[in-house]
């Protein structure tokens, strides 16, 4: 690509693909003659002889050119310190490094000497070196040109830092795009990472009033090629705020002389704050996000979505089909500039990648104004796909089993304040199935994709029209929407300030995001979506499971790990013996046959459980029916203790993975052979022995919360009571408590006192700052929000595995010599008042 800052310079810039050597020593005439025809010129009327003379010296030129050039390199590699690699951060040993020429530096103390600068061995560069730096850290992106994600990723990262996890560092910007930004440790001044200026993406500061305003933060491309690359976004903050602009000048001047599809990510309103010289910035980037999903023809005259896996839509053959895109411009960076799409004039699919424009099908369309969403406009279009077009015969195959074939999809548009006409082109993966397959699980997800469109701003000579020209369009790829909530990637840091910290897992205002209002049960989605590897793993255990009575012992890791949801419901059976349960499904026919005398406090219990899943939301519907039918059968099976209030949410879990006289039977497998109904019995004499043991494994494990709950009188059963009774299946997120679930059957009642501890272990900092009241409706409302997102369930549940309970048998008995010893004190006393 040609960048016209290089046309410009009169040196050479190159050390991409993207660059030209450009020689720009001629006047006009000169390059005016470079244009002509080349002509055979001899000198001395075509003397053959100098001809020769001629081509000899070249040649000897030539190769002294090759020799000259091969000493170079061996010099720079002799010169170039050692690295070595950790995570996607390179470390140096430098032993002795040329120091560069340095530009003066208005963060450097009135004390500082030149030894400081002698000090440093960095790369051979023209730079500016800022001292009084911190390194708050860095969080993987998948929009590595959004500056609302980057602002994101440096709010969080700026609100860890006041646990001075941050390291300090100087920071060497330089003056070319040729160079690396090197991050050296303040304190020893030897380098620790370098960044090539021709990978960082894009450039922000943070917002001038607001807790960042010290802050600057970077987006860097880790890999080699765009399937590899992952994005990771470093966020820096300065001593000095006002030092913030002058990094950012020079982060500006780094930036010149590098293609304009990546300068126009640079222009944004990080760089409005200054003025670089005389020049002015035309360069402008606008983002656009297209969301797509496909419907097919349901028989009843509708479309209804086909499911989508991670990245797969699954298609029928035969069907007609709708292709259904929204698109709206996400970002407003640019001064507020908005571009509204004025009409859509094609929708076009073919099967395959990189397809040719004249391959690909016009599908016919009907274009719908959305609704004003966040103030922007949201354009719908609709492209009716007939499934017996011969140019899409490849898509209404069926695939093969092992196999999946691409699809491109491309909407052409017109853009208000863009005169040519603008093209985004989708690549996903689809699957084709037989007519009348049935997908017993699909997830309802949509393609989301964002465009970068790299544009020049245009302004006309009396400067009233502006208008732009795309120079190119670029896209990451689809959108990981489970991922955007920020899943840092913190193992990535330079020194890990700190190791795997859950907070940033789940920021604030997301656990407060919904106010004061508990969290639904039966709340989350869990994806039915399993690795290559993950499933292999799982056939291996299980084959090996069926010849052979005793667990594999991979079985313990993988299930610890959490079973795959597509397995849940064998899996469970096999945990809990009763996958050959003929008998007692049998009995279970005839117990819903019967009556009970907890028929209406089961009818009350059912109409609370699991609100927020569809199974179980309509009164009367068949999830409502199955969970009253075991319930009842459970209370006549079990007349010793009932129906235990509560005991819904944990059928409710089980109904989800499998019919309901198998439910039934893992119930009953749960209650007896897990112990769970002791908790109920003996007026939960057992289940108020486990409040002891809880209470005591806290006072060991976490004895600066333990003193905290005894100082505001919060007593273990207050929090701990509902989690025991239900396993955890009343308030938490539905990802969480199939988890719990998944160990709890591999493991026993060991399992509640782990997860206890785990959930007080990632709360302990909030709970520390609250009174009684604040810390009640903190386990009742904000905890189970917190665990919302994948993320901090899995952490949770690793921490939970790892938490030791070697005293848990010593608290029983310790409770058990207190029951026998307030036993003997309160018949004295019954005596005494005798």
């Amino acid at each position: 690509m040609e960048d016209s800052m290089s046309v410009k310079s009169m040196e050479s810039v190159a050390t991409s693909d993207e660059y030209e050597f450009v020689n720009d020593r001629g006047n006009g005439k000169h390059q005016q003659a470079l244009i002509e025809q080349p002509m055979l010129k001899i000198a001395n009327n075509g003397n053959f002889e100098d001809l020769q003379n001629n081509l000899r010296e070249v040649l000897t030129e030539d190769s002294k050119m090759e020799s000259n050039e091969y000493k170079i390199v061996s010099s720079a590699q002799q010169t170039q310190p050692k690295s070595k690699k950790v995570g996607q951060s390179k470390f140096y040993d430098v032993s002795s490094c040329m120091i560069a020429s340095e530009k003066q530096d208005i963060m450097k103390p009135e004390d500082y000497i030149d030894e400081e600068i002698n000090s440093l061995a960095h790369v051979q560069q023209e730079c500016t070196i800022f001292n009084g730096v911190t390194y708050l850290g860095s969080a993987t992106i998948n929009a590595p040109k959004s500056e609302c994600e980057i602002q994101r990723n440096m709010n969080i990262l700026n609100a860890e830092q006041s646990l001075n996890l941050g390291i300090k560092v100087s920071v060497s910007v330089p003056s070319s795009s040729q160079g690396s930004v090197v991050l050296y440790d303040a304190a020893t001044q030897q380098p620790m990472a370098h960044y090539e200026v021709q990978r960082i993406l894009f450039y922000a500061r943070g917002e001038s009033i607001g807790p960042c305003a010290a802050c600057f933060a970077f987006t860097w491309s880790h890999g080699d090629t765009l399937e590899s690359a992952i994005y990771q976004c470093h966020v820096f903050r300065c001593d000095i705020p006002e030092a913030v602009g002058q990094v950012s000048a020079c982060f500006s001047k780094a930036f010149h002389r590098i293609p304009r599809s990546m300068t126009s990510s640079l222009t944004g309103s990080d760089f409005n704050g200054f003025n670089i010289g005389t020049e002015k910035t035309n360069s402008r980037v606008f983002i656009f996000e297209v969301t797509m999903e496909i419907k097919e023809e349901d028989g009843k005259g509708g479309f209804s979505i086909v499911p989508k896996d991670r990245n797969c839509f699954k298609l029928r053959s035969n069907v007609a089909k709708q292709v259904c895109l929204s698109i709206q411009q996400v970002s407003s960076k640019e001064g507020g500039i908005t571009l509204e799409v004025e009409r859509c004039f094609g929708v076009l699919v073919s099967p395959g990648r990189n397809v040719k424009h004249s391959d690909m099908r016009l599908l016919e369309m009907q274009v719908n104004a959305g609704p004003l969403i966040q103030d922007k406009q949201c354009y719908n279009i609709f492209g009716h796909w007939d499934p017996a077009d011969p140019a899409l015969e490849t898509l209404n195959i069926e695939t093969p089993r092992e196999e999946k074939i691409y699809m491109t999809v491309a909407v052409d548009l017109v853009i208000r304040g863009i005169r040519e006409p603008v093209r985004f082109i989708i690549e996903t993966l689809v699957k084709v199935f037989p007519q009348n397959e049935r997908f017993w699980y699909f997830n309802k997800r949509n393609l989301v994709q964002q465009f970068y469109l790299n544009s020049k701003e245009i302004i006309s000579g009396d400067g009233t029209e502006v208008h732009y020209e795309v120079q190119s369009i670029e896209t990451s790829g689809e959108l990981d929407r489970n991922r955007l909530n920020l899943a840092l990637n913190l193992a990535s840091l330079i020194r890990s300030p700190s190791l795997t910290s859950i907070d940033t897992l789940t920021p604030k205002e997301e656990i407060d995001s919904d106010g004061d209002e508990p969290m639904l049960s039966g709340t989350g989605e869990v994806s039915k979506d399993c690795s290559a590897d993950e499933l292999a793993n799982w056939a291996e255990v299980l084959d090996s499971w069926q010849v052979n009575e005793q667990r594999p012992k991979l079985l313990i890791k993988l299930t610890k790990q959490g079973i795959p949801e597509a397995l849940r419901g064998e899996v469970w059976q096999r945990l809990s013996n009763c996958d050959n349960s003929q008998e007692m499904m049998d009995r279970y026919r005839t117990l819903i046959t019967k009556e009970s005398s907890c028929e209406s406090v089961i009818l009350r219990d059912i109409n609370r459980t699991f609100p927020a899943h569809d199974f179980f939301k309509e009164t009367g519907g068949l999830g409502q029916d199955s969970l009253y039918r075991i319930s009842k059968a459970y209370a006549v099976y079990d007349e010793e203790v009932g129906y235990c209030q509560g005991l819904s949410f944990l059928v409710a879990s089980l109904l989800l993975h499998m019919p309901e006289e198998q439910a039934f039977c893992v119930l009953v497998k749960l209650m007896y052979d897990y112990g769970l109904r002791d908790l109920y019995k003996d007026r939960f004499d057992n289940l108020h022995m486990r409040f002891y043991q809880l209470n005591r494994l806290i006072e060991d494990q976490l004895p600066e919360l333990y003193k905290h709950f005894c100082d505001r009188g919060v007593e273990t059963h207050m929090f701990a009571a509902q989690w025991f009774l239900t396993l955890f299946t009343a308030r938490f997120p539905l990802y969480l408590v199939f988890h719990i679930l998944d160990v709890f059957l591999l493991q026993g009642l060991d399992t509640l006192f782990q997860v206890a501890l785990a959930l007080l272990m990632l709360c302990k900092k909030e709970l520390l700052q609250l009174d009684f009241e604040s810390i009640l409706k903190y386990f009742r409302v904000h905890l189970p929000k917190r665990c919302r997102n994948e993320e901090v369930s899995r952490y949770v549940m690793k921490l939970a595995c790892s938490v030791t309970l070697k005293k848990l048998k010593k608290y029983e008995a310790e409770f058990m010599t207190l029951k026998v010893i307030t036993f003997k004190k309160n018949g004295s006393i019954l005596l005494a008042v005798k």
